[in-house]
């Protein structure tokens, strides 16, 4: 009798509520630091509700995304799911941001202002998940090409300050630097052969004397 096989891990054990309270904790502060910001500047009488108002709503707004948005994306990367998928193109993760907002805003806009708010926030925060994912997949693909591209040193201020036409003084390289050297001991060599010559020319000079006297 065989064993059987053993079943691959679904991706739907890997964690959920964890990164959807992070994330909350972090958009729910932020709402709760600007909401109070925005409460003083707008004089609002009770600037601590106010701003915990707007700190709930943030952190329901940032939860429930993230939590929608990794459920989406564990349900097409699950292998037991007739028609998922494994790998995302950033196209996928732009729709699936979209899909995501437009679930969030629909869902919180019934949930906490009734149900004239579900299409406005659907439409609203669907265009928010696409816009966010489609700058986040811009701004990687551009982090990607510079990765790749060979390292090409960047001059600094002084490099084109010593580079500009206008620049009396050159800075020189090391190539430059060692080919200024070897022409100074050219010339060095060249001046101490003349100096030897005429050391010689003169020695026989005092020779010659020396036997006429």
């Amino acid at each position: 009798m065989q064993n059987p096989s053993p079943t691959p891990p679904s991706s739907r054990a890997e964690p959920i509520l964890l990164p959807a309270l992070k994330v909350g904790v972090v958009t729910g502060c932020s709402g709760f630091f600007f909401g109070g910001i925005a409460a003083v500047v707008r004089s609002t009488p009770t600037i601590g509700l106010f701003a915990l108002g707007t700190g709930i709503n943030c952190f329901a707004l940032g939860s429930t995304y993230t939590a929608v948005r990794l459920i989406m994306f564990r349900a097409l990367h699950d292998p037991y799911m007739k028609g998922s998928t494994i790998d995302f193109t950033p196209k996928d993760k732009v729709y699936i941001s979209s899909a995501s907002g437009s679930l969030t805003g629909a869902m919180l806009g019934f949930l906490l202002r009734g149900r004239s708010n579900v299409i406005p926030g659907a439409i609203f925060w669907g265009l928010m998940g696409m816009g966010g994912q489609y700058a986040y997949n811009a701004a990687d693909a551009r982090h990607t090409e510079e990765m790749l591209e060979p390292q090409v040193e960047r001059s600094n201020f002084l490099d084109r300050a010593f580079a500009s036409k206008w620049n009396p003084v050159k800075k020189l390289t090391d190539e430059e630097y060692v080919s200024m050297l070897r022409s100074k001991l050219l010339a060095v060599e060249a001046e101490l052969a003349i100096t030897n010559e005429e050391i010689e020319k003169l020695e026989k000079s005092q020779r010659r004397n020396s036997e006429q006297q």
